[in-house]
């Protein structure tokens, strides 16, 4: 099998520090992603149950947004719900200890002229 090459490899760069802001009030493409979530929240309600009050989704802040999504994630997906267990880093190799060389190898040398 041969290995594809590519000419052209384009780096991605770091997601700003300004991309996320709990007291920003929600974009369109998260209010979608509530709407939506919250049909799905009725669909899997049981007639007691509560359902979250989304009357008031235009004053919604990242933050209550983010904390609905992530409760509702959980809920849809419960095997992620848990913590991922930190794995040990492996540790690097060491490097072969060297060798002083033999004094018999040190007469053999000579010195050029």
């Amino acid at each position: 099998m041969l290995k594809r090459k590519f000419k052209l490899v384009q780096k991605v760069p770091k997601t700003p520090k300004s991309a996320y802001n709990h007291g920003r009030f929600i974009s369109t493409l998260i209010e979608h992603q509530v709407k939506h979530f919250n049909e799905v929240e009725k669909s899997l309600a049981k007639p007691d149950e509560p359902v979250t009050d989304i009357s008031d989704l235009k004053k919604w802040t990242e933050l209550k947004a983010s904390k609905y999504l992530q409760k509702m994630t959980a809920r849809l997906h419960p095997q992620g719900a848990e913590k991922p267990k930190k794995v040990a880093k492996p540790k690097k190799a060491r490097p072969a200890a060297k060798r002083k060389p033999s004094a018999k190898k040190k007469q053999g040398k000579r010195k050029r002229k």
